[in-house]
Formats: C-alpha cells, structure tokens, sequence
C-alpha cells in the first residue's frame, strides 16, 4: 500500500480533497497538553516528537501507521483516526515553511496549510486560520508561544481553549528540538503514512464518540496495539489477509465497537483485558517450557499492562484474532449459562465481562483467578464448536463448573491441567451428558470430580428424569457441584464402586439438604443430632488442650463449610463419613430434629453431660453459640464456653449439669 507525506495530502495526491477538517466530535488535541504540574508536554507527545526529529536527523523514514477516515461530496477529509499526528504535522510544517520559505515560495506553502481545520471549537478553527496567516523565522532565544500570544489578532479565548494551548506547546517543543538539529523542510517528507478512505463506513456520531471516550492521553492499549500492528506487519503474519481481515482495521472498527458496547469508558482496558487473558491462556497450553515460562504468566496475569508484543507469535496472534471475532459473532459477549456460577461470576454479569473488567467499567480484570479464566476459555470452546441452544449450552457449562469448584486450580501448573481437560472434552461440548459415558477421559485433573461427572451422566442416560433433580441438587450450597456424599449416603462410594443409586431416596436426601444444609451455619439442634450417630463421639474430628480451663477442648462443627469438610469429603475416613451419613438418614424418613432426638435411646453407658445435650437441645444453643467445649480428662464434666473461644477459666463457661 502507497505511504504518502502530509504534503501529499495537501496537494491531493491521495485524493480530492478541499478541506482536512477535524470534526466537532473529535477530542482534544492532547499530543502538546503539558504534563500534570510540569513545564513540559505529556511524555507521550514528547515521545512521538523526539522519534520524529530522531528518525530526520538520521535520515530514515518513520511510518507513521494508518490514519483512515472520510472524504465527503464537497471534498473534506474527515478524519476518523490520526487526527493527533495530523495537528503535529500540521504544526511541524507551518514552523519549517516559517523558518525555511519567504516570499511567494512560503505563501504557497502557508495556502496548503490552510485547509487544516479543527470543528471542535470557533476558537481552534479561528487559531488554525490566523496562524496560517503568520509569517515568522523564530530566533534561537525566542519561544513560538510567546510570540503568537502577543499578537493582536490573540484574544483570550484562545487561551481557555484546551487545543490552542497544545498546539502552542507543541510549536515550543519543535522549536527547542530544531536549534539543537540541523532539520530542514525537505526532510518532512520522510514522515509518512497510510491514508485510508472509508467512504462508504458511514461515520456516525456515535462512531466518533466511541473512537474519543478513550481518554485524552495514549493507553497502554493504543501502544501495544501499534506494536503489535507493526509486528504483524513486519513478519508479514498478514501478508495473504484482505485489508478489512487485518488486525489494524478491526481493532479500530467491530473489535472496538464491541467492547464500547459494554465498558464505555473503558473500553481501551476492556480490550486489553481481554488480550492478556488470551495471552494468558495461549502461553498456558503451549508453552514447551511451562518452568520458564511460569513468571510471565503470572505477570501478564496480575497486571494486564505487562503484556507486550514481545508476547505474541504467529499462533498467539491468529488466536487472538479468531477470539475476537468469535464474539462479535451473535453477540456472544452477552451469552450466560441458566445456572448460577457462584462466586466465578455474580448472576447480574457475564464471564465476558468478568474478564475484561472485573465486572466494573473502571476495574483493572486483575481479580480474574485461574479458574474464572479457565470457564471462559470453557464458553469460548463451545461457542467455536457447537451449535449454540441454551439447554446444550448450560449443561457444558455447568459440568466445567463443577470441575473448577471441586479441583485445586492455584498455579500456573494447575491451570494448565485444567485448560488440557477443558479442551479434551470439548470433543462433546455440544452434548456433553451423552459425550461422558462413552468417552474415555485421558487427562488426570481433578480425576475424582471427572468421574463423578461421568457417572452423573451415565445417570442421566439411564433415566433421562434424574437430570432435573441431579442439576437441582448439584446447586446446594453444601454440595456446590460435588454429590458423591449424597451417592454414598445411598449406598454408592464412587471411590470403588458405580452402581446405580436409586433416585427416590437420593431425592428424599436432598429433601434433607435443602432443609439443613442451605445456610453458612449448621443448626446447633443439628449438632445435637450429631451427638446421637456413631460411637457418640462425633467431636472427636478437632481437639486441642485448654490449660486455662484445664480440659481437651473441642469443636463442635462451626459452619457448613468445616461439615463439609470434615465429615463429607471423598478423602475424609470412612468413620466420620458414617456419622453425617446416620444423622442424614435419620432425618430423610421426613421427621424432625426434636422428633429423632425424643425417640433417641440413650446407651447406658454415655457420659452424664452428653445425656444432657441430647435431651436439653435448646439450653446446648443457648450456652454453646461459640462451637466450643471442654471436657476434664476423665470424661466426666463437660464445659461450654459460651460464646467464646478461649475462656479464661472455668468460671467464663457453662457447666454442664450432672446431677
């Protein structure tokens, strides 16, 4: 493609044009605003500056990438991209005819000049006006600023105008850069670009609104977009795309518009968020060196804006670009499974908007763990490989979720494990209850968690009826996905056998779930019930010595999540598992706590003060709030101590009566 100089565009050798007119739309010019509280432009403006008087001085070509926008009836080029580099060349040229041209020669120049024009405010068009009206050579010592502000025809509008200001430090920063060069005119025109007229794009208001809320300075994004841009085009990743397949056209147009769609002022950084995840991931599943490669991983991870260009090879960027317009394809950004996804992704978002904001406009996305990247690239899976419907959709997603929540997903190694699962069983996403059971699962993540998977779904195929009271179950908070419990509660422990469970009694068990196990806190009439399953001794799970009380202290469950744990697992002895296992069945038969405790028989041998925790459930609440008790070494007295942890003594607990 042809690379053209800013006099080239002046001259109509792109084409016909009568005007370069910066619209009202367009933002500010922001490549001269002075840095916060210093005396020099931003450091991005001062940046491009140096590369071009560098890249002159030298004597070499700087391309300066594309800059595409509209030529209208009566010929005005509409910029909808380029506008900064534009104004700097812009000024760059009227202070080389100044400095370099008189008389005929310089009025010529001056007249190309003057069909540069800015819409956004009177006062940026009427500053561009008068300037190409002035004729001056700046000595060495003089400041361009100073002069035009002491200009009659310089009112003090222009100073309240945020571009005039701009512009004005730019002319102060060329100065200062040519009288330590020895640039000229002539060598302009090694600056050069593509034009692109997009005449047929329609550029809206919207359109120009969504390319200026990105904020007045250049965002990481911008950087490494161009870096990446010009990779590509240096190893010619591209050289078979049509224009319109390119990196650079999307990322301006549907790309961009796509995350506009949802992070309005952000959508630099939704869009970056979006890169380093798929960087993240990319770099996870092919690494050949996953030790080496471990540290960059997690800093891309934690901090988005350490991704890189450096980043990128030929597969990496093919992906990204294949991610990219997958969800701008039936606005897959919006998709959401009919499940709860607990604590990976509140209901009021979308795993799209969780990874590239963090579920907020102005959120960095560095919050995103290994697991919530890992369902994505689940969802992304499935929308690549199946054809979308809602049922097919949610059931895919739901079997990936109860993987993430009952596997150990916390480093680079695990994450890795996770996405080769993910992308074996892919294979089935687009039925994957009918995929499990006559598939064999090669990968040894979460193995267990996959087995139940596969038997919940060879369940599933036998009686197509359990699916509804499998998925309901599986949304227990207790169980949160993982229901071999409630298997070995009916006579099945997956851990060595896979019978069929029969589905009445698995569903009188969640009956009971429901009712006990639904909250953070376990019921403390529960607790009692526990005391009356196995050798009575259920507390025996924890315990420690309290010197101050002088007793073996226990504990007697101090939330769901410590039941779970405790008295559940698959890993969890066989001893404690049947302990929850009797109270759970006890209470399936539809009676109540108070019911089965008041036909309980006590064995004759069970000390004095259990005896009264079974029989005085509500003074046990009442005096053991804080889950902790003592009893003397010689089983004898018991101790609760109230609401606290660590009592001081004796006198700070309950005593249980005896008599």
């Amino acid at each position: 493609m042809t690379k053209y100089t800013f006099s080239d565009l002046l001259r109509n050798r792109c084409f016909d044009l009568s005007k370069i007119e910066i619209p009202l739309l367009q933002r500010d010019y922001v490549q001269g605003q002075k840095s916060y509280g210093g005396e020099k432009i931003n450091k991005t403006g001062l940046r491009f500056i140096n590369a071009i008087f560098d890249f002159m001085q030298s004597n070499k070509t700087l391309d300066m990438d594309f800059i595409y926008g509209s030529v209208t009836e009566d010929g005005r080029f509409i910029p909808l991209d380029g506008q900064q580099r534009l104004t700097t060349l812009f000024l760059l040229h009227w202070y080389f005819a100044c400095k370099d041209f008189s008389g005929s020669e310089l009025d010529e120049k001056l007249k190309e000049l003057s069909c540069f024009s800015y819409e956004t405010r009177i006062s940026s068009r009427e500053f561009c006006t008068e300037l190409c009206k002035l004729k001056k050579a700046f000595g060495k010592e003089e400041m361009p600023s100073d002069y035009i502000r002491n200009e009659p025809w310089f009112f003090n509008k222009f100073n309240v105008d945020p571009t005039v200001s701009a512009m004005l430090n730019m002319l102060d920063a060329i100065h200062e850069l040519s009288v330590q060069t020895n640039v000229d005119y002539s060598k302009l025109n090694l600056l050069r670009f593509n034009v692109l007229n997009l005449e047929n794009f329609g550029l809206t208001e919207e359109l120009y609104l969504k390319m200026n809320a990105r904020g007045k300075l250049l965002t990481e994004f911008e950087k490494l977009k161009a870096e990446l841009e010009k990779k590509a085009d240096d190893f010619k990743w591209e050289e078979a795309a049509q224009e319109q397949e390119k990196f650079y056209f999307k990322a301006d147009r549907e790309w961009q518009d796509l995350f506009w769609q949802e992070f309005k002022k952000s959508s630099d950084s939704a869009f970056l968020n979006f890169m380093a995840n798929e960087a993240v991931v990319h770099i996870a599943l092919n690494s050949q060196n996953l030790e080496s490669d471990e540290k960059r991983i997690q800093k891309i991870a934690g901090n988005t804006e350490e991704l890189s260009a450096d980043d990128f090879d030929s597969a990496m960027f093919s992906d990204l670009k294949k991610s990219l317009d997958l969800y701008c394809t039936n606005k897959n950004e919006t998709k959401k499974p009919a499940i709860d996804l607990w604590d990976f992704c509140k209901n009021e978002h979308t795993l799209f908007s969780i990874i590239c904001g963090g579920a907020g406009e102005n959120e960095s996305g560095n919050g995103v763990t290994y697991s919530i990247r890992g369902i994505f690239y689940a969802q992304s899976l499935y929308l690549e490989k199946a054809d979308y419907s809602e049922s097919s959709f949610t059931d895919w997603m739901r079997v990936i979720r109860n993987i993430a929540q009952n596997a150990t997903i916390d480093s680079v190694q695990t994450f890795r494990g996770f996405l080769n699962l993910i992308q074996e069983l892919s294979a089935g996403a687009g039925d994957i209850y009918a995929y499990l059971p006559s598939h064999t699962v090669n990968s040894n993540f979460a193995k267990a968690q996959v087995q139940e998977e596969i038997y919940k779904a060879k369940l599933i195929s036998k009686n197509h009826e359990a699916k509804k009271l499998i998925s309901a179950f599986e949304e227990n908070p207790f169980c949160k996905g993982r229901l071999y419990f409630a298997f070995y509660c009916c006579g099945v422990d997956l851990q060595n056998s896979e019978e069929f469970v029969d589905i009445h009694t698995l569903e009188k068990l969640k009956s009971v779930f429901d009712a006990y196990f639904s909250e953070e806190n376990i019921s403390n009439e529960f607790i009692v019930l526990l005391f009356t399953c196995g050798n009575n001794n259920f507390y025996e799970y924890w315990g420690t010595q309290s010197y101050a009380t002088e007793t073996n202290k226990r504990c007697c469950i101090e939330n769901i999540g410590d039941l779970y744990w405790s008295f559940s697992r698959r890993e969890v002895a066989p001893t404690y598992k049947d302990i929850l296992k009797e109270a759970v069945l006890k209470l399936s038969g539809g009676k109540t706590i108070e019911a089965v405790l008041s036909e309980y028989k006590v064995p004759d041998n069970m000390p004095k003060w259990e005896k009264w925790i079974i029989s005085h459930p509500k003074e046990f609440s009442e005096h053991c709030s804080g889950h902790y008790f003592g009893i003397t070494p010689d089983n004898e007295e018991c101790y609760l101590y109230e609401w606290r942890k660590r009592p001081y003594s004796r006198d700070d607990c309950f005593k249980v009566p005896t008599n």
